[in-house]
């Protein structure tokens, strides 16, 4: 096969790739859970209304989803280091003027900024990891940009823990946290050159080279064969997975409070205690991601996930058991979860998809449990037991599905595959 000869560029150690780019999901972790105790701050010394909080709340969920998109797509027409460099500028920008700002219009103006960069950021900065890495590390650098997102939620839990009584001061920590880190960010990001996959495929498709990576650079390719397999198992389990991962999430506190009797803030305590035994057991992930295990861990992980939300079920609702519920599934999901599909969607699709594929599923994996929220707590009032039944069968079903797909062998890596000539037997079949 005839081919370019790839650019000659300085080495780039892939583990520095994946802390620079990956600390875009300290920033996501970040801002989700910190623009939700910023906004209470801000309703008691600013005046926001509670309709206010809610739209603010929603415009930072879809402008992820809506930005997972657009970024993705154009992270693949013109380079992972344009947009990841742009996204980090904007994100500081939006946090800036939430962090200043006193009135609704420009606060809404700031997250809604926020919320499109980060969403941007995300499949862009994965891709990048992906392609700087090797077989050997892939998937323990990608399950490295995963736990980021945890020490980012820790660390918007721990400024709002130490700053909460300072009044607006507070809120302005939080989001002037996550200001301060994303134009570090977007210093340490200027020392990533352009990924070597993704300036090889465009130049393989301006000379006409007919190489997988450069044929396949399409939307409509992901719903052909032969990516239309990937493309739907994928957006069908990450989809399924992240609706009870969600919708539990967001509302383990309410039930706590309503339904245990604990308060908040002693709930908080608990779950804050959490956060590191998760990046342990992370960690412990990255150690036999790249191994025949995965499919083991993801297995014993998809039990853990589905059997968590029946542990209040069997043995009532109380501190102990929702904590255990939290402690399990949180867990599980580390081997069946986000980590393991970063993994998998990257292996997934040919270098000019590959940010357009999984920010397409990104996109709907947040936006879909976002739009189930609203009427969680009417469904939780008329019968908790049912509520977390459906979603132990949700966590099932999305990890049957998953399971299925790679056992199929319909789901190859494209990294071993991309730059062989174009099957057109495949692409007709």
């Amino acid at each position: 096969m005839t081919e370019l000869s790839a650019p000659q560029r300085r080495a780039v150690n892939p583990w520095w790739v994946g802390w620079v780019a990956g600390m875009a999901s300290f920033v996501d972790g970040a801002a989700l859970v910190g623009t939700g105790l910023a906004l209470v701050i801000y309703q008691q010394t600013i005046g926001l209304k509670p309709e206010e909080i809610g739209l603010l709340t929603s415009v930072l969920t879809f402008g992820v989803a809506v930005g997972a998109i657009i970024g993705g797509r154009l992270g693949d027409r013109f380079g992972r280091r344009r947009v990841f460099i742009t996204t980090m500028l904007l994100i500081a920008v939006g946090a800036t003027m939430a962090t200043f700002g006193t009135q609704f219009p420009v606060i809404f103006a700031g997250i809604a900024l926020m919320g499109i960069a980060i969403g941007a950021d995300i499949p862009v900065s994965l891709s990048t990891i992906a392609e700087a890495a090797t077989d050997e590390n892939r998937g323990k650098i990608l399950v490295l940009s995963n736990l980021l997102a945890g020490v980012g939620i820790g660390a918007a839990v721990l400024v709002a823990t130490f700053t909460g009584g300072m009044g607006r001061a507070g809120a302005q920590a939080i989001f002037g946290m996550i200001a301060i880190v994303a134009v570090l960010v977007l210093v340490l990001r200027l020392s990533i050159p352009e990924s070597a996959s993704w300036t090889q495929a465009r130049n393989e498709r301006r000379s006409g080279i007919h190489t997988i990576r450069a044929e396949r650079t399409r939307f409509r390719d992901l719903v052909k064969p032969p990516l239309r397999f990937p493309f739907l198992v994928l957006a069908a389990f990450f989809t399924l997975v992240s609706i009870p991962i969600t919708l539990v999430s967001s509302y383990a506190a309410y039930i706590a409070a309503n339904f245990a009797g604990v308060p908040v803030s002693q709930f908080s305590v608990f779950i804050l205690l959490l956060v590191p035994l998760a990046i342990i057991v992370q960690y412990l992930f990255m150690r036999v991601v790249d191994t025949r295990f995965r499919l083991t861990f993801f297995l014993i992980g998809g039990v853990m996930f589905v059997a968590a939300y029946l542990i209040p079920v069997v043995f009532g609702v109380s501190l102990i058991t929702l904590v255990a519920m939290i402690l399990t599934s949180g867990f599980g999901t580390v081997f069946c979860g986000e980590p393991i599909f970063r993994v998998w969607v990257n292996e997934a699709f040919p270098t000019l998809l590959r940010s357009t594929g999984q920010g397409v599923i990104f996109s709907g994996a947040r936006l879909v449990p976002a739009l189930l929220l609203a009427p969680i707590p009417v469904l939780l009032t008329t019968s908790l037991p049912g509520f977390l039944i459906v979603m132990s069968v949700l966590a099932a079903v999305g990890v049957g599905i998953g399971w299925w797909g790679v056992r199929s062998g319909r789901m190859i890596n494209e990294f071993d595959h991309e730059t062989e000539p174009v099957d057109e037997t495949a692409v007709s079949a």
